[in-house]
């Protein structure tokens, strides 16, 4: 069927004429439209990068604003008053290298840390509960003395604990944070 109603139309001239040889696309542009895409190719390299710094400024300019404003209240360095053990210390140090690991782009690193901050948090409360229990005793108690020193030794100890954990909890949420709006990563 198809074959009879090739059979029907009509040939054009044009298909019985020979056809002229392809003719080579041009390779090159011409040099105006060369030198604009080379100009617009110079102008939009590495904004990507500026742009993922930019972002990353922002996000971590309004941490470091709540910073600002805990330390106006004399919130900022209570933790590391109350902590015996120097855990905040070691907690601080290692969330500010994360930090470091988000703007060199390395997601592993900062899920490591993430991870490594709750590990440490938790180390934090078992110090910081062996230090409250450290100073109970059958034999203490007698004295108003010996009640003080009991109960510096559960202040203390309950400081060491929730401190190390609400630092590790709050570099652990900030990282994740970072993490997740700037190239949609899990810590």
């Amino acid at each position: 069927m198809f074959a009879a109603l090739t059979k029907l139309r009509p040939v054009p001239p044009e298909a019985t004429s020979p056809s002229p040889a392809p003719t080579a696309p041009a390779a090159v542009p011409p040099a105006p439209v060369r030198e604009l895409q080379e100009r617009i190719t110079r102008a939009f390299q590495g904004t990507e990068s500026s742009a993922f710094v930019a972002r990353f400024v922002v996000l971590n300019l309004i941490g470091a604003a709540l910073l600002l404003a805990a330390w106006a209240e004399g919130l900022l360095y209570r933790p590391y008053a109350a902590d015996s053990s120097g855990m905040c210390w070691l907690i601080t140090i290692l969330f500010c290298w994360g930090l470091y690991r988000v703007l060199r782009r390395d997601w592993g690193s900062v899920r490591w840390v993430g991870n490594t901050l709750v590990y440490l948090g938790m180390v934090g409360t078992v110090i910081g509960l062996i230090i409250t229990v450290s100073d109970l005793s059958a034999d203490k108690g007698q004295s108003f003395e010996d009640f003080k020193a009991v109960v510096t030794s559960i202040y203390i100890g309950s400081g060491t604990a929730l401190y190390t954990n609400l630092l590790a909890c709050v570099g652990y949420l900030w990282l994740g944070t970072n993490a997740h709006l700037l190239a949609r990563q899990e810590v």
